[in-house]
């Protein structure tokens, strides 16, 4: 038997139009952020190439930056994937930061024009193009389980 006191709260359904709204709100942001964070990381990472010849020391921090950034552009995937509850707001980022790296990438004559033919910008461009497929896969979120309504209890 249900009393008032047990029975489940009435759900209310979001408005449909402002939901959606979110949603491609969210994904325009998160592409515009994945455009800025591959602006930065490409001028960032030019510069490490351009002092890439500067010695073993400089050779090791470089690597060390590559690493972390690898690694932090991975986890940024991810959280764009767990901040929207959607796998494909981890994409909204990773096409952002992948439509710059292309832009980037324009050829000329020893190398392209802004990543010089140098082994850790390719290293660059390969890894961060891995951690985006990785950190894409891996941010499938699951659907909330929903809690079967509770049964009548029959009283002998």
């Amino acid at each position: 038997m249900t009393t008032p006191e047990t029975a489940p709260a009435p759900q209310s359904r979001p408005n449909p139009f402002a939901s959606s709204a979110v949603t491609v709100l969210s994904f325009a942001v998160l592409l515009v952020t994945g455009l800025a964070v591959g602006v930065l990381s490409g001028f960032s990472m030019g510069w490490v190439s351009h002092y890439w010849d500067a010695g073993l020391a400089a050779q090791a921090a470089g690597v060390a930056a590559l690493v972390a950034f690898v690694v932090l552009l991975y986890a940024l995937c991810r959280l764009a994937g767990w901040g929207s509850r959607r796998q494909s707001g981890a994409l909204a980022f990773a096409l952002g930061y992948v439509a710059v790296m292309m832009a980037m990438l324009g050829y000329v004559t020893g190398g392209s024009i802004l990543f010089p033919v140098k082994l850790v910008n390719y290293v660059f461009l390969f890894g961060s193009m891995i951690a985006l497929a990785a950190g894409v896969v891996r941010s499938f979120v699951l659907p909330p389980r929903t809690t079967p309504p509770a049964r009548a209890q029959s009283q002998n």
